[in-house]
């Protein structure tokens, strides 16, 4: 019988909030009568997956996808996609900064407004000022940035239809950014604001590298923008360098003017701003040739050790 509801959580070392999560879950009220949860282990080497399998034990809507090793949060996202059998199915972190009440929420404004995802932006959020303006720099930025219309402040907390869900799994990327290919599918979505409370306990997983890694493949996964930065600022330069050629011939030739050491420390400084405009824009070239890079290997974007509960493998890429 397949799910009323289908929930992907993926977890990193979560060993002292995932019992928290299971407390919450298991007194929320009005929750479907058929639904599953579908633990994905990105790696663990803690406890977490020890206490996911103790709970399966007694819980057969409790399930767990065990991954063979760090594949990241997105492609962890994935996997769980990839098993999912629900008619709707949500995605939520297990930090408890995703709220399960606001998912089931989410689940009954879906099934009313009839659309096929319902996402959740961030109208606060509990973090630390700095994380709040890098967050917001990015968000500002991938808006302006995206080819395709997208939600500031949307993460991948959300309920989709089982055909959304098959449409972004038919997505050929391996570089996955959810949020981005949820957008990019144009399907009929409705935006959910919530306040986003701190974390239950426990650590971040996300460190700043890790943001930053996420920041630049949703940058550059859905936008040739950036490519004309160089274009951009080498005919300014060029323009630049024209028109201060032309003032100094005129000096030259229609004045008596003449510098000792003219110009040295404006030189330095032109030199070095477009030196480093150049580096810059390589930097930039760099992340699209290596997301080709990446791309043209075509390497699965997750492999599954095991799973508990689950009577097949769904193979170890979230196409098959």
């Amino acid at each position: 019988m397949r799910p009323e509801l289908s929930i992907v959580i993926p977890f990193l070392n979560e060993e002292y909030v995932l019992p928290l999560l299971c407390r919450r879950l298991e007194s929320v009220e009005n929750r479907p009568l058929n639904w599953e949860l579908l633990f994905v282990s990105d790696g663990s080497t803690d406890g977490s997956s020890r206490f996911i399998e103790a709970w399966a034990s007694k819980d057969p809507s409790v399930k767990l996808i065990v991954l063979t090793r760090n594949f990241g949060h997105q492609n962890a996202v994935s996997a769980g996609l990839s098993f999912a059998l629900g008619n709707y199915v949500g995605i939520m972190d297990a930090d408890l900064q995703d709220e399960p009440e606001i998912l089931l929420e989410m689940y009954r404004t879906l099934r009313k407004e009839k659309v096929d995802i319902v996402y959740a932006v961030r109208a606060a959020r509990r973090e630390s000022r700095l994380k709040r303006f890098f967050y917001s720099v990015f968000y500002r930025l991938y808006v302006y940035l995206a080819d395709t219309p997208v939600q500031a402040d949307s993460g991948d907390f959300c309920v989709m239809t089982h055909r959304a869900v098959r449409l972004l799994l038919s997505l050929p990327e391996k570089l996955r950014f959810v949020r981005g290919l949820r957008a990019w599918t144009g399907l009929a979505s409705k935006p959910f604001p919530i306040s986003r409370p701190a974390r239950a306990a426990g650590r971040p997983q996300y460190s700043l590298p890790k943001l930053t890694t996420l920041a630049f493949s949703g940058l550059t996964s859905f936008s040739t923008r950036p490519l004309r930065v160089g274009f951009i600022c080498g005919s300014i330069l060029c323009l630049g360098a024209l028109i201060a050629a032309l003032i100094y011939l005129g000096i030259a030739l229609f004045t008596e003017i003449h510098f000792a050491a003219p110009g040295f420390s404006t030189l330095v400084i032109v030199l070095l701003f477009s030196n480093g405009l150049i580096f810059l824009y390589l930097g930039v070239l760099g992340e699209y040739i290596g997301q080709t890079f990446m791309e043209v290997k075509a390497r699965p974007s997750f492999i599954v050790e095991r799973t508990i509960n689950l009577e097949t493998m769904h193979g170890s890429d979230e196409n098959d």
